[in-house]
Parts: structure tokens; sequence; C-alpha cells
């Protein structure tokens, strides 16, 4: 570890390592410091799906070059190889309490998700970005930053480091943006417990398709999310709430013997667990701070999704890049401001935060099992365009549930008042006044 850099990076995720690398491949010196000491294991809940390859997203059109093992992204003109495997998945099926179904895409149209294997993505970028000369410092935890003349100093119990610039990649539950006092002017709407369990045996009603299910535990909504793993026959199953006092393990073990689901879990055993818990904030208006520049889910509501916090984080180091040649040229600065017009045109008003939180928020929107179980009757009459996309799906819901009003509004006019008082509510509203009561 050198005592100075031009870019030091807090965090070594997708977001991190492709900052690190668009810097480093412009000739300045990096540093990826992750307190982790094996910078490639998953130790947290994923649901290691990239989507979506069938649409632009973050403004670009992420694919897989199978015959160069690469994954690219061809609007920025960035590519890095992933020799691990990869599943194309083309449906998505979403159960209600008592199993009515809505369907996302079907065929063979492109695909609406990518399976791969996270362990083998990290390794391929900390190779890609060894070859870059950027210095990787494992088990290095940042414990603090200030801010120095022209830069800042950045705490690490191996000593301090001086850095031009600094780069948050640190994760939604960001040390560096709650330093540097973001969280004091954003809202804190609920947090996110998650837990993954990988399976082996485990049968799907509808192959290898995307199943996510809306359950209910003693009253507390539980959310399940299966995914096809890339290869062997595993599958990727994530129990998820957004009440802290429901126990997730012994919510997987009510789940599996449930008579709903039990066919799928018959012959299912778990080879591996990983938890997580998450803050959900309003995302961080302006990512930009004494020289420390905010990439990926450090700076989202939630997350960015792995394509999302990739294209931020590129998007970043390049212009952090162009930031210190600037300084090199004496040029005005205008770099970082491009950065920060990217992120509020795209993520904050293309992407709005109150849409990604209506997939999770579904439970308290719609209020109870009964409603959500009339509306996913008359919704999932027939199949929706092929998207995972959450932003694109709760575009189509609300038009399709439009659609249904005057349906609703004579067969049960008791659901269409209950809707009435949520529906023109944020989301986040609706979940802040639920979770809070």
């Amino acid at each position: 570890m050198k005592e100075r850099y031009d870019v030091a990076v807090v965090g070594a995720g997708p977001a991190g390592l492709l900052a690190a690398k668009a810097i480093a491949e412009n000739g300045f010196d990096v540093a990826v410091l992750e307190r982790k000491t094996d910078m490639k294991a998953v130790t947290r809940s994923c649901g290691q799906s990239l989507l979506p390859p069938n649409e632009y997203f973050f403004g670009d059109l992420f694919h897989y070059n199978a015959r160069d093992r690469r994954f690219c992204f061809p609007v920025m003109g960035l590519s890095f190889p992933y020799t691990g495997p990869v599943k194309s998945l083309h449906e998505w099926h979403m159960f209600s309490p008592c199993m009515n179904s809505m369907q996302f895409g079907g065929g063979q149209a492109a695909p609406i998700a990518l399976s791969y294997d996270k362990e083998i993505l990290l390794s391929c970028l900390l190779e890609e970005v060894q070859g870059d000369h950027v210095d990787l410092l494992a088990g290095t935890e940042c414990s603090g930053i200030q801010p120095a003349p022209g830069g800042v100093v950045v705490q690490t119990a191996a000593g301090p480091i001086l850095c031009s610039y600094l780069i948050a990649a640190d994760g939604t539950n960001s040390r560096i943006v709650q330093q540097l006092g973001y969280n004091n002017n954003r809202r804190h709407i609920a947090n996110l417990y998650a837990k993954s369990y990988f399976l082996q045996g485990f049968t799907s009603p509808h192959g290898a398709s995307i199943l996510t299910a809306v359950a209910f535990l003693e009253g507390k909504p539980v959310y399940l999310f299966l995914l096809p793993r890339p290869e062997g026959g595993a599958w990727n199953l994530l129990v998820l709430t957004l009440e802290g006092s429901v126990d997730l393990q012994t919510a997987y073990e009510a789940l599996v013997q449930d008579a709903r689901y039990a066919s799928w879990f018959k012959a299912a055993r778990v080879v591996h667990e990983t938890a997580a818990v998450e803050y959900i904030y309003s995302p961080v208006i302006k990512p930009f701070r004494h020289n420390v520049l905010i990439v990926g889910d450090a700076g989202g509501c939630q997350e960015l999704e792995c394509l999302g916090a990739m294209i931020s984080g590129w998007r970043g180091g390049c212009a952090v890049a162009a930031a210190l040649k600037e300084q090199q040229l004496e040029l005005p600065p205008r770099a970082i401001a491009g950065y920060q017009d990217w992120w509020l045109n795209t993520y904050i008003k293309q992407y709005d935060y109150q849409d990604y939180l209506s997939i999770f928020g579904l439970a308290y929107t719609m209020g109870t099992p009964e409603v959500i179980d009339y509306v996913f009757g008359l919704m999932g009459a027939e199949p929706f365009p092929p998207t995972f996309n959450p932003y694109t799906a709760v575009g189509l819901l609300g038009s399709r549930l439009q659609s249904c009003m005057p349906k609703i509004m004579a067969e049960r006019p008791d659901i269409l008042q209950q809707l009435a008082g949520t529906m023109l509510m944020f989301p986040s509203d609706v979940m802040g006044q639920t979770l809070n009561q």
C-alpha cells in the first residue's frame, strides 16, 4: 500500500471494480479498499441475476457475448471477460397468497434475465483490474475520511492514504455516505431483511423460470424469489421481508412445508446460505461532495440491480479520470458535473425509486391477501410482455390494473374503495405508515 494514490475506491463489488478499471486504463494510480479478506467471496444474499438483457437499462444494452465469453455494454463501449456459466431466463411467474398467478414473457424471445455466478464474475473483474495495475487492498477497512488540500485522506488500520478523489462503492448500507452526512437529508423508509438458500432438488412448476410469491405469516408479508442457478440444476431461494419481527429461518421452514409450495420443495436440500439487512432510503440526489463521488448502490434507494451498479461504476470512474485530466490541463471542470447530470436524469428521474418500491410494497399497497388474490386473478388472465425489470413491470401492472377498474367497480366495489386509499399515495408513504404502526 502506498501513501498516495490519484484515486481510492472503497468497495470491491462490480461498481467499485469497474470504476477502478476505468481510472486505471486512463493511466492513473488506483487503490481498491475492501474489508473482506477474500474479495471474490459473496457473503451477502444476492439474486445473482442480470436484468434486463432485452431492453435499454440505465442507458445501455447489456448482452453476453458467448463467442468470446464477455459481458458487453455497447453504448458505453465497455466489455470484460466472464468465464463462468450463464443461463437465459425467459419467463417470470408471480403468485398471490392463494396461488393466483401473473406471467411475464414466454416462448423463445430474448431473455428477460441471465443467471450467473457472482463469485466468478468478481474473480474475472479482479483479474482484469490487476492487469491494469490497480492495487487491491483486501482486508482493509476505511475507518474514516477527512478532507485534505486538493483531495481526501482515507484512514485505515495500516495508516492513512491521501488521494485526489475517493469513490464510494461500499454498497447499500454505505458508511461513507453516512459519514458525509447524506443520510441526514434522506428519508429512511424501511429495512429489507433477506436470507438466501441455494437449493438442490427443487422442483419448479414452470421449468427454468423466475418465480416470485407473496405470502403472509401471522399477518406479516413475506416475499419469495426463486431463480435457477446457471448450472447443475441448483436454485437460489431468497426469503425477503420488511418486517423486523419476522424470523427468516422460521419463515423458510414454514413456507417449504406449506401446502401451497410443499410440492416444490419435497426433495430440496440446502447447500449454502447467506443473509443480509439492507437499509431503504430515498436516493442521494447529488452524488459528489468533498471530492468523494458515489457510485452504485451506495447512493441508491435499495439497490440499482447489478447492471445499474456496473454502469454507474464505469461512468463514475470515467468521470473521475476525466476530472484528473482536466486538472492536469488546467481546463474548466465539467466531468464530475456530467456524471451528476447522468445520475439525476437517469436514476432519479427515469428510474423513480417509488416505482422500484412498488414491487416490494405490493403487499402493503393492496393490503390483504384477499385483495391480492382477487387482483392477481383479474390481471393474470393474459400474459404480460417479457420483462423482469422492476421499473418496466410496474408500468405494465399499472396499465393492466387501470383497464380492470370497470370490472372491479362492478364486481367488488369494496375492493375498489380499499385500493383507492393507497393507489393515490407514494408506495414509500404506504410502507412507512404501515411499518410504523
